[in-house]
This record gives C-alpha cells, structure tokens and sequence, in this order.
C-alpha cells in the first residue's frame, strides 16, 4: 500500500488492494481466481456486516453492502488486471486460520471468537501451489502483464518470533520456487529492510511497520530498479504539480488558475498521466 501510494502520488494507473489488505496467499488465490473467472459472490460468502473471504474495509451495515462490496471489488480487480502492465504480489504471512465448521481457510477472522478457528502453517508446497495458480491466473488473462512478488518486511509478532521466522522463511521459499520456474520476478524490498534498514530509528513506535523515513528509503531502491529512467522527467513534472496543489495560497482565486493550468499542460504532455 505504501509504495502503491508513491506511484499513484508520481502519476501512474495503480490499483491497491481492492479486497483490503490480504496476508496469506491461499486466500490472495480464491479471490484472484473468483474475480477473474468472472464468478459473482453470493449471500454465502457474507456473514452478518462482514465476509470471511476479505478485509474489515469491506464490511457494510447489512449482509446486502458487504454482498455489494465484495462484487465491485471483485469487477475492479479483474478490469484493472486485464489492462496492467505490472502485477505486484506481496505476501505477508504463511499462518492460516481455518474455520473449524465451514472447514475453510479465512482470510480475515474479523475479530471473532478465536474457538471458531484452528491456527496453521502452510507448508512450503501448499504456498507454492497457490502461487503458480496465482501467476497462472494473471497471465491467462493478460499474458504481457510482469510479475512481480515481494515479501513482507512487517513482522507478525503476535504469532511470536520464531513463529514469524518460520511464516517468512517458507514464503520466501516458494516464491523463489515459482520465480525460477514462472515468467515472474523478485523484488526484495524483505531484504533491504532487514539489512539496510536493520536501525529502529526507520521503524514507527510499534517498532514493527516502517515509518516515513524507512518507507521513502524502499520507495527509492524500487524507484532505482523497477521504473525507467526515462519516466523521471514525467515523475518530477507531477510531483511539482502536487505541491502546487497542497500549497497554502493567499490569493485563493489565483492558486486554483494556476492549478488548472498546470493540470492542462500535464495532460497535453504527458496525456497518461493519472492526476
């Protein structure tokens, strides 16, 4: 999400997380392979305000909303696939929870009473079989989209420490499975965080999630490596635009001409550009 952010800040067409934040990557592959075999959710896949198969983002008031939520996310991502040039894939954690009475893995509990599900580790062979469905799924339907996995520097302390350890360890065994194997790559924005970042003054005070500092340190390693040299020009041109925007003006009239004419020549020159 964060370096999502950067790039929808610099101008490029993203689309993050329409499910929410989903962190183990079996439950990554029944959404892919739901929205992107056109395979509409039903009541059943909602209890009461919220669906197992998604994130808190999507609860609703009623069964209906969520019902509504989960099908428009669902169109989004399969519109946004069909016509991207870049997928990115990151996994969080190889911790699931299935739920003891539908006998399914969840991809969010929702904070439900923790009777109701059984706690797992997926094997490295369950993670990579979701994986090879999951890039399967992308290339199916759009064959010149790049893969690109990436692991989750953010530590899942509350399953403990070795616990984590082991999470991170067998998820990055897959993907380097199914990256020597598939047509997909490897961005290692893990590494960069455990060795370049290894001080806790780029972590925020929960010494877990990175904070400003760490995040704009990754978004410049990713920046260097994955986006063209030749897309600095255009990156600069609508950074300047977005700090005229956030500017506080004196002259309120005059700061919204100059808005628009800053709009207009950005969309003339570089009519791709996403404002």
């Amino acid at each position: 999400e964060n370096i999502g952010s950067k790039m929808a800040y610099h101008g490029f067409k993203t689309c993050v997380n329409p499910f929410g934040i989903i962190f183990n990557p079996h439950s990554l592959m029944i959404l892919l392979d739901r929205s992107l075999n056109d395979q509409l959710f039903t009541l059943e896949d909602v209890d009461s305000h919220f669906s197992y198969l998604a994130h808190s983002d999507l609860n609703g008031s009623t069964r209906d909303a969520v019902l509504n939520n989960l099908n428009t996310a669902g169109t989004l991502l399969t519109q946004q696939i069909k016509k991207a040039s870049h997928v990115f894939i990151t996994l969080g954690t190889a911790w699931i929870y299935e739920h003891i009475e539908q006998q399914s893995i969840v991809a969010n509990c929702h904070k439900q009473p923790q009777v109701l599900f059984q706690k797992k580790l997926l094997s490295i062979n369950k993670i990579t079989d979701s994986l090879n469905v999951i890039t399967s799924i992308i290339q199916r339907a759009q064959p010149n989209a790049q893969v690109v996995f990436t692991l989750s520097p953010v530590r899942h302390i509350k399953d403990g420490f070795t616990e984590n350890q082991r999470s991170k360890a067998r998820l990055f065994e897959a993907i380097q499975a199914v990256v020597e194997k598939q047509k997909a790559q490897y961005f290692p924005a893990y590494e960069i965080t455990m060795d370049e970042l290894r001080d806790y003054r780029f972590y925020s005070r929960d010494m877990i999630h990175l904070n400003e500092t760490g995040i704009e340190l990754v978004w410049e390693r990713f920046r260097e490596s994955v986006i063209s040299t030749t897309c600095s020009p255009i990156m600069k041109a609508v950074d300047k635009h977005r700090r005229l925007v956030a500017h506080r003006p004196s002259n309120a009239n005059l700061h919204q001409e100059n808005i628009e004419q800053s709009i207009a020549s950005l969309q003339q020159k570089y009519p791709e550009v996403e404002l």
